[in-house]
């Protein structure tokens, strides 16, 4: 594809934000910009047959377990739904899922649930703005939604109490809002825990990765699609860094990512895990496992990971 051709798509998908990273996560091969089954096209056969599979196994377990719905409107007036799962017996510790792009909730999360509320905890799971059931127009790649979710972490205290002890959960671009999270300084003081799966260093290094791997310069497709991007959807893609916003975290992190990942690439959880200035922090690559598979591919060595690190902070029922 020429270069002017790139531009001339990219300009038309940045006013919606998501259609972007569609653009870069497609390669830039010419296609149409159809709205992909949310996050399915990062995979293919094999792999993708698998990850269905196990999705749709645990969704049906999920939705037969039953939650609660809750709504909360953001600062701009987005209506956010979020879900409430509860374990067997009354607890004060939540779980908070925060889900990769073009996902939802109550998928992305429906295994990792299974974990958490075996170990006696509540399960929150969000739908981002412009994703699941939530309304909104533009994807902020970690921008809007760690706002937001700083926002449902006071709803959750609000609702259940400041003695609730809460533990973030993110992957990929949920993970970037984890992170993004870990630096706030209106981040509650009762967040113990923040797990960060297969999240980029930040929107702009990981665009700019993508269009490496097709040998296409950052310059100046980047700068240009970033731009119409903040005349429409009103963010800098260079204020989406995870990696800046971890030099400041305080809370114990502990960051995942599978060795095999070629969407998020596997070295910027090095690069992330070195930045972070938790005192208490430590890091899981999953051999084998593509981008958000780590669950799936390692699940034993996922939960004893999560178990280990929930013991290092004495969280328990």
């Amino acid at each position: 594809m020429k270069i002017k051709n790139i531009l001339t798509l990219a300009g038309a998908a940045a006013g919606s934000g998501y259609l972007l990273c569609d653009l870069i996560s497609n390669l830039l091969v010419d296609r149409k910009f159809a709205m992909p089954e949310k996050v399915g096209n990062i995979f293919s056969g094999a792999k993708m047959t698998e990850m269905r599979a196990a999705a749709l196994k645990n969704r049906e377990w999920l939705e037969d377990y039953g939650y609660e719905r809750y709504s909360i409107t953001a600062d701009d007036g987005t209506k956010l739904m979020g879900y409430l799962l509860r374990p067997e017996k009354p607890s004060k510790l939540f779980m908070f899922g925060s889900h990769g792009y073009r996902s939802e909730g109550r998928r992305e999360f429906s295994g990792i649930s299974q974990y958490y509320l075996s170990r006696g905890f509540n399960v929150f799971l969000v739908d981002h703005r412009a994703s699941g059931e939530s309304d909104g127009k533009y994807i902020g790649f970690d921008y809007f939604e760690s706002k937001d979710c700083i926002k449902w972490l006071n709803f959750l205290n609000d609702t259940f109490g400041e003695d609730i002890s809460i533990v973030l959960h993110g992957i990929s671009m949920g993970s970037a809002t984890v992170m993004m999270m870990a630096g706030d300084e209106n981040l509650p003081g009762n967040v113990r825990l923040i797990v960060a799966d297969c999240g980029y260093t930040s929107a702009w290094d990981e665009f700019s990765y993508k269009l490496s791997t097709m040998k296409v310069p950052e310059k100046p497709l980047l700068p240009i699609v970033n731009a119409i991007n903040i005349r429409k959807a009103g963010y800098d893609f260079r204020d989406t860094s995870a990696i800046e916003s971890v030099k400041k975290a305080k809370v114990p992190m502990l960051f995942i990512h599978g060795g095999a990942d070629e969407f998020v690439p596997t070295y910027m959880i090095y690069l992330l895990f070195d930045a972070c200035a938790s005192e208490m922090k430590d890091m899981m690559v999953v051999d084998g496992a593509d981008h958000a598979s780590s669950f799936i591919i390692g699940r034993e060595q996922y939960e004893a990971k999560i178990d280990e690190m929930l013991e290092k902070i004495a969280v328990t029922v």
